[in-house]
């Protein structure tokens, strides 16, 4: 749900994540084609942008959405592991 330079940046990304930025996600949610059963966690810095995506899908078949409360803040708050700098 972050755009390309959060998701690299200070706060990083956990670990295996994957990025579709909340301004593209209309257009790329095809891209998660086959997943309407698996359970997806939604992440943004806080928690904002991942909720609003997290209702979205949910209009678009995905049954299983959760939204990482309070986000990225809180996981490196929480000394939590990342990967940054273009991982």
């Amino acid at each position: 749900m972050r755009e390309p330079a959060e998701f690299t940046g200070a706060l990083g990304h956990i670990p295996g994540a994957r990025n579709l930025p909340m301004t593209e996600l209309s257009s790329r949610v095809s891209e998660l084609a086959g997943l309407e059963r698996t359970s997806l966690v939604l992440v943004c810095r806080t928690d904002k942008r991942s909720a609003t995506a997290a209702r979205l899908l949910r209009e678009a078949g995905f049954a299983h959405v959760a939204v990482l409360r309070s986000g990225m803040e809180q996981w490196n708050k929480e000394g939590l592991p990342v990967e940054a700098d273009g991982a």
